[in-house]
């Protein structure tokens, strides 16, 4: 009877534990995600801040502002690079559009000469088809897209105010929580859930830290395996190109295969079998390093099994999109944690 019960109280914990990471990372964490930033930026900043602090007596306020004026230069730097790099390559784009549009316009037409040999039609069918279904997609480009793109651009413009104002806040918290860091970590050693929170973050921590290695882990792997596969079909650039692809490769959504799918089968498209075959060998060795590796690296740092890791990552992508890719199994942390400490108070309650 007391094995019932204590089962029947475990189950409930963990009822209520899986209850809780969901209405959590739903509704309350969108509401805490700047002061949460604010926190991981400051624990960033802080051994600077301490370091002027000992040696110069700099208050920490002006330690603060002096460490966030050298991290955001750098952010700061690369993002100014990055957007001028996007600008140039953008700008040979539009140079070369006209080149590109008679290259896709040779395209369709042996295209659309092709469909009529296959299904032995009359030569110019379907080119006729194309082009006079050409101004109807006009109409609705016209009508339907670019009002549609107009709303949206409105609503970016809003957006970046907003998020100007967020990135305000951020700041300030930033600022508030180095200057009276010994307060805040004195009131919550004090705090009456001190030893139970500290347990999870203490245990989130740890899975942050494995989190990144992994991740470091897996781009250097893909990195590796594109730009051995650029270099046997003899690519200029593949270093760059093979490291773009594995940082590209780390986003769940997008993928290696937008960039190495579309790319073998253009190849295979221009009878260049060899250089297709390869893109796709390389871009199926991704999808196993990623599918099959990243869980057992991720699931054994943070000591849960790789299959119980990967479940948590389809659940959290399918509950909370993108972000869920992270939340998963930061919840599935959160909830063994939880379920861990009070079987092992169970335990102790029940020896006593």
């Amino acid at each position: 009877m007391v094995i019932n019960n204590k089962k029947i109280k475990l189950l409930l914990i963990l009822i209520l534990s899986i209850v809780g990471v969901y209405i959590g990372f739903e509704y309350i964490l969108p509401l805490f995600i700047p002061f949460i930033l604010a926190y991981l930026i400051a624990a960033a900043i802080l051994p600077v801040v301490r370091f002027l602090y000992r040696r110069i007596r700099m208050p920490k306020i002006f330690g603060g502002i002096i460490s966030l004026g050298i991290l955001g230069t750098g952010f700061g730097w690369i993002l100014c690079y990055l957007v001028d790099l996007l600008l140039k390559q953008l700008t040979v784009l539009l140079r070369n559009l006209p080149i590109y549009l008679s290259v896709l316009g040779s395209f369709m037409d042996r295209f659309s000469e092709g469909c009529d040999k296959f299904f032995g039609i009359q030569l110019g069918t379907v080119q006729s088809f194309i082009y006079s279904n050409f101004d109807g997609l006009l109409v609705i480009v016209k009508n339907k897209i670019i009002p549609v793109i107009t709303t949206r651009s409105i609503n970016l413009l809003i957006g970046i105010v907003g998020f100007a104002g967020i990135i305000l806040i951020v700041l300030v918290s930033v600022l508030l929580l180095v200057k009276d860091e010994d307060q805040y970590s004195e009131s919550f050693k004090n705090s009456f859930f001190y030893q139970e929170i500290h347990i999870v973050t203490g245990k989130l921590s740890e899975m942050g830290i494995a989190y990144l290695k992994t991740q470091a882990i897996m781009l250097g792997l893909i990195g590796a395996v594109c730009t051995v596969g650029l270099l046997l079909i003899h690519n200029k650039y593949a270093l760059l190109i093979g490291i773009a692809i594995g940082i590209f490769d780390a986003f769940p959504i997008l993928g290696s295969g937008l960039i190495l799918v579309p790319w073998g089968i253009i190849e295979i498209i221009n009878k260049d079998l060899y250089s297709g075959a390869i893109l796709l060998t390389v871009y199926l060795c991704c999808q196993l390093i990623r599918q099959f590796l990243e869980p057992k690296l991720l699931g054994s740092r943070i000591g849960i099994k790789p299959v119980y890791t990967l479940m948590s990552m389809y659940a959290g992508v399918n509950l909370f999109g993108f972000a869920g890719f992270i939340l998963g199994p930061i919840g599935l942390v959160i909830v063994t944690t939880i379920v861990k400490e009070c079987k092992e108070r169970l335990v102790i309650t029940k020896e006593m």
